[in-house]
């Protein structure tokens, strides 16, 4: 009797047969790996897993909420701009050949990133945004909220070259994939200025910019793999060079009246990227050919248009230029299922 329950005839004969089969299992812990000189005994392989992110960035150091009369009063800047962590997912599916030649393709989405700040005042204190445009935007204004959110995909299909033996043991075998191809990057990016106009009885007025970032270009990596009865231990580290095609959209800034202070207005440019991913996880197989996955990963990417980076407050038109130049630094867990036959 345990905790109140005690096990009917039925109970104890489930209970029988469950024992039975963990002693089942236990007993091939080894999970074919006898023949641990010859290849690796599947030739196929998928894995999900769910994602965990947390993000940093390399933005400008902008002002963009100040007191008014006293800009140099800044009560917000791109760096109050901190994003949660968020979720994503990650999905890689690859066929190894007998020569130790293999392929694989894999996505990774990392979907609704936001993150946001307020400033506010009250009494006779009122608050702007910088430079002529913001005098436009601001009248008698004690509420502003900067937001910003970006959504992060990433395709890449990649060939590799095995090399693979038994481990100092000899009850385990190790693996070591080159691998060389192609990566895709999208980065897409909108940040908002929301100031609320008359001590909050106007209108919130907005200034929006959204930025899209394309980066493609090839990825030189490894990964090193070690089976060891129930365990896996696996890590990767892939470094891609990439050219970033990008455009800014900016639609037209109307102040609280009504009025167009400025217009509508779109611009593009290219420059050099780079993406740097690290991931170590740790694997318990749950059958031959199901294992549990998790781990911890590390993703840079350099050379990107941020959207905060686009605002600019002047009355002499929008933007014609991308400001680029940005990164991103994402770094969290892993959760997830691999199937390998």
């Amino acid at each position: 009797m345990v905790g109140g329950f005690r096990p009917t005839g039925g109970g104890w004969a489930a209970i029988a047969a469950l024992a039975t089969a963990c002693a089942g299992f236990a007993a091939r812990a080894d999970f074919a790996l006898d023949d641990i000189d010859a290849s690796p005994p599947w030739t196929s392989y998928a894995l999900v897993e769910s994602l965990v992110v947390g993000r940093d960035n390399q933005s400008a150091d902008q002002p963009l909420i100040s007191e008014v009369g006293a800009a140099d009063n800044v009560l917000l800047a791109t760096p109050a701009l901190q994003f949660p962590f968020g979720g994503g997912l990650r999905a890689f599916v690859g066929r190894r050949a007998p020569d130790l030649h293999g392929w694989e393709i894999g996505y990774t989405g990392l979907y609704g990133q936001t993150a946001s700040a307020s400033a506010a005042t009250s009494g006779t204190t009122f608050l702007e945004a910088p430079g002529p445009l913001g005098f436009q935007l601001s009248s008698a204004s004690q509420l502003a909220t900067v937001t910003w959110s970006s959504t992060i995909t990433s395709v890449e299909a990649n060939a590799f070259r095995t090399a693979t033996g038994p481990d100092a043991r000899g009850t385990g075998r190790w693996t070591v994939d080159w691998l060389a191809g192609f990566r895709y990057l999208g980065v897409e990016e909108s940040a908002t200025i929301d100031i609320l106009c008359c001590a909050g009885d106007g209108p919130s007025v907005p200034y929006r910019v959204a930025t899209s970032n394309n980066l493609f270009g090839g990825q030189l990596g490894t990964r090193a793999r070690l089976d060891r009865e129930r365990w896996a231990f696996e890590g990767w580290a892939k470094a891609g060079l990439l050219g970033n095609a990008q455009t800014l959209r900016q639609p037209a800034v109307v102040d609280w009246l009504g009025y167009e202070q400025r217009p509508a207005a779109t611009a593009s440019g290219s420059e050099t990227a780079v993406v740097g991913d690290l991931n170590a996880s740790v694997i318990y197989r749950l059958s031959e050919a199901w294992g549990l996955r998790a781990g911890y990963n590390t993703i840079w990417i350099g050379g990107v248009a941020l959207a905060p980076d686009q605002f600019t407050f002047g009355m002499d038109g929008p933007r014609d230029t991308i400001a680029g130049g940005g990164g991103i630094f994402l770094h969290g867990a892993n959760l997830g299922l691999e199937a390998r036959w």
